[in-house]
């Protein structure tokens, strides 16, 4: 059971960690450069800086996922079972995060270039 709800908190906390991130990737008009993409960047560097912070975050995002199905095939039955199943979901709903703030990102890298449109 220990393992169980270790488990569970590594996951949960991995979920809130992409999340703050994605929140903070499609916030590119900040001014300290805290998402890693510079609001004053043309909109093709900008672009290449959202796909460069996406592709930072996809594959921390693939170590995580490994770390947590390790964590769970170590559980017994039907733990392990029901471990795996929340990891997948949890999984596939952090690449389908990460893929809309990527998106996101780039889309504020074109409102930024489009002058007062914005």
């Amino acid at each position: 059971m220990k393992h169980a709800r270790l488990s569970k908190s590594l996951w949960v906390l991995g979920a809130a960690a992409i999340v703050a991130l994605i929140a903070f990737a499609g916030c590119t008009f900040v001014g300290d450069n805290i998402t890693g993409v510079k609001a004053g960047a043309g909109p093709t560097s900008c672009v290449k800086q959202c796909n460069d912070l996406y592709k930072m975050l996809y594959d921390q995002e693939q170590k995580n996922h490994q770390t947590y199905v390790e964590n769970c095939q170590a559980l017994a039955q039907p733990d392990k079972g029901n471990c795996l199943v929340a990891e997948t979901a949890r999984h596939e709903s952090a690449k389908a995060s990460l893929s809309s703030g990527k998106i996101e990102c780039q889309n504020n890298c074109h409102r930024q270039g489009a002058g007062s449109a914005g």
